[in-house]
């Protein structure tokens, strides 16, 4: 069990990143709107708990996004991704999509896939929970064709294109941080002062 102080400064922390990052630089578009609803389940917990509170969002018809965060994770951004590939290694894998948080990440713009990591700086080691049903929901049209094509998707002989979600939010993000990267870095790397000064206090309380 997480300490109470613990979870508190990890909580604070997480909206910090939430709302300073994600939702003030745009990098999700369903993060603000879930959040402000009440749709974000959050879950502080130790790493061997992770299981449980991903199964505890599922039980929750409330809740859109499940959010794991592990401030006690032992390891670097590939113990994560591990331990993320556990948890999928069962029946959760057929519901559920994970997509790994860790504050240690270098930037890599080569590529807008290649930038997400450094963008997914959460404050502490982190497992983002989606239905795979949810994401369903996310898939839109593509609104900008060729007149050619429009026509040909009116006139039913083309099949409208479908627009992978996270494709469609990393060439965003890859071109925000391109504009923006100077503060989005500032944002992130206050962010872990923060983290860090917190964290040594709750340990000389002790």
């Amino acid at each position: 069990m997480v300490d109470p102080a613990l979870e508190r400064e990890t909580r604070r922390l997480l909206t910090r990143y939430q709302i300073e990052v994600v939702e003030r630089f745009g990098l999700c578009p369903w993060a603000e709107p879930a959040r402000t609803r009440g749709e974000v389940l959050v879950a502080v917990v130790d790493p061997h708990a992770a299981g449980a509170a991903l199964d505890a969002f599922l039980a929750d018809p409330r809740a859109t996004i499940g959010l794991v965060v592990m401030p006690r994770l032992d390891g670097d951004a590939r113990t994560l991704r591990r331990l993320r590939d556990e948890l999928l290694a069962g029946p959760r894998a057929a519901v559920l999509a994970l997509a790994d948080f860790h504050p240690d990440v270098d930037r890599d713009e080569a590529t807008a896939e290649r930038l997400v990591p450094w963008l997914r700086r959460s404050p502490d080691p982190m497992l983002q929970a989606v239905r795979h049903e949810t994401l369903a929901s996310f898939r839109r049209t593509s609104p900008t064709l060729p007149p050619a094509e429009q026509l040909a998707v009116l006139a039913g002989t083309a099949a409208p294109p479908r627009v992978e979600p996270s494709a469609a939010v990393a060439a965003a993000n890859l071109a925000r941080v391109r504009a923006d990267g100077v503060a989005i870095a500032a944002a992130l790397d206050e962010i872990a002062r923060d983290r860090a000064a917190s964290y040594a206090a709750l340990r000389t309380r002790r």
